[in-house]
C-alpha cells in the first residue's frame, strides 16, 4: 500500500551523473557554490575482494569524497551519514560542482540544502570502474573482474562501514546511481532509513534501454582497432560509442537547437565527443555491461523503508510513458513520486538544473522520515 500520495513537480539539466556541472559557469559563481573545494577525499583499499561470479582482486581501491562532519553515538558509530551515488562514468566529487540555477549557494550541500553538510555527513564514493577507484584501464584491461551492481553495492557498504557508518539515514543516487540505490534497497534493506532513487527504474535494462547499453558496446567490440581490449591507442570507436549513448541523454528539441543543420551533425560525429569525452574503451564496455542481471523489481518486497522517486518528464533513458514509477509505487509500503516537468529539453540531464525545485521537497521529506524514526532511535 502506498501511504504517501503520488506527487508531481517539474524542472531539468544535461548530464548522466547529476554532476550538477556547469563548468563554463564555474568562474562566475561564488566560491561557496562550488563544493568541490569543501570536500575531503580519500582512498580505501579492500583486500581480496570477492566478486559475485567468484572472481577476485587482491586489492580493490575505492576512492571517495565526503562533506560535513560525522556525528557519533556512545558506541562511536556515525549517526548522520547519507550515501550519495553518481551516474555512469562519473565520480563522487561531481556532486560538489556548482549548479547553474543556484549561483551563490550549492543547492544540495550548502546551508539549507537538501543534504546540508552542516547537518549530514555525506559520503560520495567513486564506483568500481569509475573516477579514481579501481578500473580495467589501470592495467588489467579485459582481465579485470566483470563486476555488476551487486559488487558495486557490496564495495560501497565496506567503504561506508570503514568510515564509521554501520547504518545510514538515506541512500540517494542518480541514473546509474539510482539503480545502485534500488540495489541497495533489495541487497541490504536494513542498512538505511530511506531510499531516494533519481532518474532511474528498478526494472531490468531491457527493451530500448537494453539497446542503449548494448549497441555502444558493440561499436567498440567490432572495431578491429580495439584488438580484444589490447589496443595501444584508445580506439576512436570509444568516442563514437559515447556519442551514440549520449543521444539518449537529451531530447530531440535540444539537438534541434544545437545542431540546426546536417553539417552541424556531421561535424559533431566526425570530431566531437559525447557525455564522457571519449572514455577508455574497456572502461566503457564494463560500464555498459554492469547492468546485466539487474532486477530490483522482482525483489521489491524486500524494501520496507520509505522511498522517494524523482524522475524527469522528457527522459529518454527512463521514459515516464512506461509508468515504471507508478507500478513500483503500487508495490512499495511507503512511496512518494516526484515527476519534474520544467526544462524538459534537457531530458535525462534535467535533474541537475532542477535541484532548486526538487531539493527543498527532498529536504522536507528526509526530515519527515527522520522525525518518524526518532522515537525508535532512543530505544
Amino acid at each position: 500500500m502506498v501511504t504517501n500520495p503520488l506527487k508531481y513537480i517539474r524542472r531539468v539539466q544535461p548530464m548522466l551523473v547529476l554532476a550538477l556541472l556547469s563548468l563554463p559557469l564555474a568562474a562566475q559563481v561564488s566560491p561557496d557554490a562550488d563544493y568541490t573545494n569543501h570536500a575531503t577525499q580519500g582512498d580505501y583499499t579492500v583486500r581480496d575482494f570477492q566478486f559475485h561470479d567468484g572472481e577476485s582482486l587482491p586489492q580493490l581501491r575505492l576512492h571517495y569524497a565526503t562533506w560535513g562532519a560525522p556525528k557519533r553515538n556512545a558506541a562511536g558509530e556515525v549517526t548522520n551519514a547519507v550515501l550519495l551515488l553518481h551516474g555512469t562514468l562519473g565520480a563522487g566529487i561531481d556532486w560538489g560542482h556548482p549548479n547553474p540555477t543556484s549561483p551563490k549557494v550549492h543547492p544540495l550541500l550548502g546551508p539549507g540544502g537538501a543534504l546540508d553538510s552542516d547537518e549530514y555527513y555525506v559520503i560520495a564514493p567513486d564506483t568500481i570502474g569509475a573516477g579514481k577507484s579501481s578500473r580495467p584501464s589501470d592495467g588489467l584491461r579485459m582481465k579485470f573482474p566483470h563486476y555488476n551492481l551487486e559488487d558495486i553495492v557490496k564495495a560501497e557498504r565496506l567503504l561506508t562501514e570503514h568510515l564509521g557508518a554501520k547504518h545510514v539515514i538515506a541512500v540517494l543516487g542518480a541514473s546509474m546511481g539510482g539503480r545502485q540505490t534500488w540495489q541497495w534497497g533489495v541487497q541490504y534493506p536494513e542498512f538505511m532509513d530511506a531510499l531516494v532513487p533519481m532518474i532511474s527504474s528498478p526494472f531490468p535494462n531491457a527493451g530500448r534501454r537494453g539497446l542503449i547499453d548494448y549497441i555502444p558496446e558493440q561499436i567498440i567490440r567490432t572495431d578491429p582497432e580495439w584488438k580484444g581490449g589490447n589496443y595501444e591507442k584508445n580506439p576512436d570507436s570509444a568516442r563514437i560509442a559515447d556519442l551514440t549513448y549520449s543521444i539518449f541523454l537529451r531530447t530531440p528539441t535540444w539537438y534541434q537547437q544545437q545542431l540546426p543543420t546536417r553539417a552541424d551533425a556531421e561535424k559533431l560525429v566526425q570530431g566531437g565527443s559525447g557525455q564522457h569525452t571519449a572514455p577508455d574503451a574497456n572502461d566503457f564496455i564494463y560500464m555498459m555491461e554492469l547492468n546485466d542481471e539487474f532486477d530490483a523489481w522482482s525483489q521489491l518486497d524486500r524494501i520496507g523503508c520509505p522511498v522517494l522517486m524523482i524522475n524527469m518528464v522528457s527522459d529518454n533513458m527512463v521514459p515516464i510513458e512506461l509508468r515504471d514509477a507508478e507500478k513500483t509505487a503500487a508495490r512499495l509500503k511507503n512511496a512518494t513520486y516526484l515527476e519534474i516537468k520544467e526544462e524538459a529539453e534537457y531530458g535525462h540531464g534535467a535533474l541537475g538544473r532542477t535541484a532548486n525545485i526538487w531539493g527543498p521537497k527532498l529536504r522536507n521529506w528526509l526530515h519527515e522520515v527522520e522525525s518518524h524514526k526518532a522515537p525508535q532511535a532512543k530505544q
